[in-house]
């Protein structure tokens, strides 16, 4: 969102600067009319620098607020966004009253967005034309910080479902998970829910594979995996999901097969036993199922096998196979095959009649 025209609010604040200035505001106001200059002549950047000064010199709130618009719409038009959000900042956090909030955050909004899409500020202005030298992707910082004055914007849950995928990237699964889990309970109609969903129990999967001493992780995941199939059951995520239910059961049966193994070991065979036939029961398709029937023919004589566990379904996503298309040429010589008399490869220039279009019928 960029503001109407700049230029002319630039002037409105300095028309508005109060008349009968003294001492500090005298001269904050000569210092404006310097940056409304170099405003007018597309030095934009020396106009931040005499607006910046200006609203040092500034006794007025009213003169140091309309400086700080100014610095705004000065950066905005050098494209410096990550000054611009700064400047947005401190409007915002030390004169409220002056401020156009809803503008100014959905503005942050904005300027997150265009780091995540890979916009950078230049690392050095003198040097902005080299396009390697530019500065750190702040789209995490700005987005917390405009999730958190306004956490019900429009943006917002965009914002948290970029914030998550950030923070997943930068090695921190269990903040993305965080995230996640806000976008899912704060934004039930948001576009961005399904996403979230899969985001969400993928990454608690993850976190349960590293560890999940009470099955929380594991759960949750199963519940997020069962909300999505609920809300878009005709989603073309389904047997996506539907396989993760099963690398869910997966998960619950292994862990009830540690425990099984820790009594075993232990000389308890009774709690060993109980376990083992809670896989069987409640988990006959997981991939530890066999591992536990075996286990229960060792410890208890008496038990015998019932019917045959299921067979163990794929685990592992489906993708579309196509076959490679024939080739419309035949290939006669290779030069890296013949004795190096050929620099290029020499192909058939008749072609096979199932490489040639078919006739057209009369």
């Amino acid at each position: 969102m960029r503001y109407a025209n700049l230029g002319l609010i630039v002037a409105a604040l300095v028309a508005a600067l109060p008349f009968g200035l003294h001492g500090g505001d005298s001269e904050a106001q000569r210092l404006y009319s310097e940056g409304y200059a170099a405003y007018n002549k597309g030095d934009y950047r020396d106009a931040a620098d005499a607006f910046d000064k200006a609203g040092i010199e500034a006794d007025s709130p009213v003169i140091k607020a309309n400086s700080l618009k100014a610095i705004i719409a000065a950066w905005q038009m050098c494209e410096m966004p990550y000054k611009e959000f700064t400047a947005i900042e401190t409007l915002l956090e030390r004169y409220p009253d002056y401020a156009d909030f809803v503008t100014l955050v959905n503005r942050e909004y904005e300027i997150g967005e265009l780091f995540y899409q890979g916009k950078r500020e230049p690392a050095y202005w003198s040097l902005r034309w080299v396009p390697w030298l530019h500065g750190n992707d702040h789209s995490e910082e700005i987005f917390r910080k405009a999730i958190e004055r306004a956490p019900f914007a429009p943006p917002a849950a965009r914002a948290r479902l970029r914030l998550a995928q950030l923070l997943d990237d930068a090695g921190k699964p269990a903040a993305s998970v965080d995230e996640l889990r806000a976008l899912v309970r704060d934004y039930p109609q948001a576009a961005e829910r399904p996403y979230a969903l899969l985001s969400l129990a993928n990454g608690l999967l993850e976190l349960a594979k590293k560890g999940d001493g009470d099955g929380r992780y594991t759960d949750e995941a199963g519940e997020a995996l069962r909300t999505f199939l609920a809300e878009y059951p005709k989603s073309s995520e389904a047997d996506w999901v539907q396989r993760k239910l099963l690398t869910v059961d997966d998960l619950r049966a292994e862990r009830r097969l540690v425990m099984a193994h820790f009594y075993e070991r232990q000389g308890k065979n009774i709690p060993a036993m109980r376990y083992y036939a809670e896989v069987l029961k409640n988990y006959p398709s997981s991939d530890s199922a066999a591992e536990a029937e075996k286990r229960l023919v060792e410890l208890d004589r008496s038990y015998a096998p019932g019917e045959n566990l299921p067979s163990l379904q794929d685990r592992l996503p489906r993708y579309l196979a196509y076959p490679i298309p024939s080739e419309a040429t035949k290939l006669l010589i290779n030069p890296y095959d013949s004795d190096r008399r050929y620099l290029q490869p020499i192909y058939d220039i008749k072609m096979d009649e199932s490489a040639q279009p078919a006739k057209e019928k009369k």
